[in-house]
């Protein structure tokens, strides 16, 4: 499966490398918007808790002071309060850099590129392949819920991560005519390759707002009956304005 995946890609990478590129760069574009969404929601939540504690701590002393507590609770509690500020100021710090450190590396499509002209015949999964090529592999649980166990597998490539194929590039395997009669892109003319490019950047288009649809639903359910839920009705109307 490994090999498989990267035969596919490097050859889509190579008979496409301009729609590659560009592909990755939209990729990443929309990985980092998401990435740093999540992350300033936690910044801003971790930022909220250290008030709070500075807000308890300072009470605390307050009680203290009066004579409200004994010292022994008193210790007690201004450690645990010192223990989870010290974890919050790492976390924030930690967060902070990440968000200041995100941003679209339009240089991964390229570095993916020298690889794939480094290793430009190969046939078997060696370990430099494997090093060179592969960022890391998830299997996830298997899923009988069809009647038939369902095994999902995310590779992800070095450089691009888990680069998301073309459905037409699927057909390209073929060694004779494709279906409503194409042919292999190999074959084509270059006014045919153009023409088969507008497909792929149309279905490609098509294929992201429906991902992005489907994951505006998920957070719409998850905020339905909440106190958030008017908020993200109106600026989803604000989005779909300004589009």
């Amino acid at each position: 499966m490994i090999l498989d995946t990267i035969k596919r890609v490097c050859k889509y990478a190579l008979t496409n490398e301009a729609e590659f590129i560009e592909r990755v760069r939209q990729e990443s574009a929309l990985q980092e918007k998401n990435a740093v969404r999540e992350n300033k929601k936690k910044l801003t939540k971790s930022k909220r808790r250290r008030d709070e504690v500075t807000g308890l701590v300072r009470k605390l002393y307050e009680s203290y002071a009066a004579g409200k507590i004994p010292e022994s609770q008193f210790a007690d509690l201004i450690k645990s309060y010192d223990d989870e500020q010290v974890h919050l100021d790492s976390e924030i710090a930690r967060l902070q850099s990440e968000i200041d450190d995100f941003h679209i590396d339009s240089m991964g499509a390229d570095r993916f590129m020298e690889l794939v002209k480094k290793h430009m015949e190969f046939s078997a999964l060696t370990p430099v392949l494997l090093n060179e090529f592969i960022e890391k592999v998830i299997v996830h649980e298997g899923d009988k819920s069809s009647g038939k166990r369902i095994q999902k597998v995310d590779i992800y490539l070095n450089f691009i991560g888990n680069f998301d194929l073309p459905t037409l590039e699927v057909a390209e395997e073929l060694p004779t005519r494709l279906s409503k009669g194409r042919k292999p892109r190999r074959l084509m003319t270059p006014e045919e390759l153009e023409h088969e490019r507008e497909i792929d950047h149309r279905a490609y288009a098509k294929k992201r707002a429906k991902r992005i649809a489907i994951e505006q639903a998920e957070r719409d359910k998850i905020l339905a009956g909440t106190s958030f839920e008017m908020l993200a009705s109106s600026q989803n109307d604000s989005t779909k304005i300004a589009v």
